[in-house]
């Protein structure tokens, strides 16, 4: 049976172009991809796919508390609530965080007993994916959510990254297990004494990109400084190199 997945064509800061081309590069006999949004925006673009229409759409820069009381019929809304009656099985979104993050918990609502939400992001590292959790869903969190989002983390390591038996750690200023805030020295006793956790201890920041474990466990305020301080040191880096590169004819070849 086909996936369907339902789309925020509308979400993203190159929407709806962007999304709907990612939307058409997917579609085949296993995902059946479904655009929400103004279906005479998406109509030229859509070729052939199906069209959800939604006069509503939820800017980048909406406060998502706004976007909860004022647009639950939008695209992203819209979306979203497909996955809770059953006319899709997957909703993508690329727009606000917050926003999608709030559609979530009211249309599809949290598995019997999980807290709260958290945001995996699969880091590049050397050797392999690492799983980084939560990387900004949760700015403020308490020990028995880290305990969770390492449970959570887990199950995406095994399900969609194919990683079996992965380990986890806790991301902290040290290695010791006294290291850290009282939430991290709270969080590390509670990670440790579950025994259905191939729990290594804590890893500093530097290691991330050395693959530190499987599972990379913090909460959303700090695993979301680590996310944008390793995009624009990649970025910055990358930059620096072509702009080299390309400075001389002897760079030119050796880019080359």
């Amino acid at each position: 049976t086909p996936v369907r997945v339902a789309v925020d064509a509308m979400g993203g800061d190159r929407a709806p172009e962007e999304i709907v081309a990612g939307a058409l590069a997917a579609a085949s006999a296993d995902v059946v991809p479904v655009l929400y949004g103004p279906r005479d925006v998406l109509e030229p673009l859509a070729g052939g796919l199906e069209i959800v229409h939604a006069d509503q759409v939820v800017a980048m820069d909406e406060k998502p508390t706004d976007a909860v009381r004022e647009k639950r019929e939008s695209s992203l809304f819209l979306a979203s609530r497909a996955v809770h009656d059953g006319t899709a099985d997957a909703v993508v979104g690329a727009g606000n965080t917050g926003a999608m993050l709030a559609a979530g918990l009211l249309e599809i609502r949290r598995l019997p007993d999980v807290h709260r939400p958290a945001i995996a992001v699969p880091i590049p590292a050397l050797g392999g994916p690492s799983i980084l959790i939560d990387a900004g869903a949760n700015a403020d969190a308490r020990p028995e959510h880290l305990l969770q989002f390492a449970h959570m983390g887990g199950v995406f390591a095994e399900e969609i990254v194919g990683l079996r038996a992965p380990t986890v750690a806790l991301l902290s200023i040290g290695e010791e297990p006294e290291k850290g805030n009282k939430l991290v020295r709270e969080a590390h006793a509670e990670l440790a004494a579950d025994a259905d956790l191939h729990f290594v201890g804590n890893v500093e920041g530097r290691d991330l990109l050395r693959k530190a474990a499987d599972v990379v466990v913090c909460d959303g305020f700090t695993g979301n400084m680590a996310l944008k301080l390793l995009e624009g040191t990649i970025r910055t880096t990358l930059e620096a190199f072509r702009e080299q590169i390309t400075a001389s004819t002897r760079g030119k070849l050796g880019g080359l």
